[in-house]
């Protein structure tokens, strides 16, 4: 049975909640939140490196990088069956990175180049000159901290579908119960 003939009331909420829960998504990657910055002094132990100092701030920032999860969030489906579809990167995104495992190098070089990031001086806090070499030890001491700290996650999906399914759950409620009340009627006839 095709849940969009059989339920058409129930349909277009649902399809109203879809539209509305992509939205507020996108609002919430858009917004500028609470995040943290550690900056760590390191230490090499043999073949490693170990942390001498971190120092962990709050600043405010969105969790937009280039555009493209935002962008590329749609409705797929019909009826009552409606999902959201969206990169597989938007998993990183949600769960974060644990400690332990790092950014492979490639995907590293084209974040920095995406979000316009170039070499600093550590002590003075100028920027060096943009050679490939200053760029890869920039890669590589984030890479580090990114390995030895993790990534914090950002459960965008979860807590606005959360929000929006509560917004919408009276007005569904009440479309499903009359598309209900409608399909006995025109069994019964």
């Amino acid at each position: 049975m095709d849940s969009a003939k059989a339920f058409p009331l129930g349909s277009k909420v649902t399809l109203d909640m879809a539209n509305y829960w992509v939205e507020q998504m996108k609002l919430n990657l858009q917004a500028k939140r609470k995040r943290i910055s550690i900056r760590a002094t390191w230490k090499k132990v043999g073949n490693g490196w170990q942390v001498k100092k971190a120092e962990k701030k709050t600043f405010r920032a969105n969790y937009v990088s280039s555009g493209e999860l935002v962008n590329s969030m749609q409705i797929e489906g019909t009826g009552l069956d409606l999902f959201v579809s969206m990169p597989p990167y938007a998993e990183n995104l949600i769960n974060g990175r644990k400690p332990g495992k790092g950014i492979p190098p490639k995907v590293m070089q084209e974040w920095t180049k995406q979000r316009k990031i170039r070499p600093r001086d550590m002590a003075s806090g100028q920027f060096i000159k943009n050679t490939l070499s200053n760029q890869n030890a920039m890669r590589f001491m984030m890479n580090r901290k990114i390995k030895h700290f993790g990534i914090e996650g950002f459960d965008f999906v979860g807590y606005t579908r959360d929000y929006v399914a509560e917004k919408y759950r009276p007005e569904l409620t009440k479309a499903l119960k009359q598309d209900i009340i409608n399909l006995e009627k025109k069994r019964k006839k």
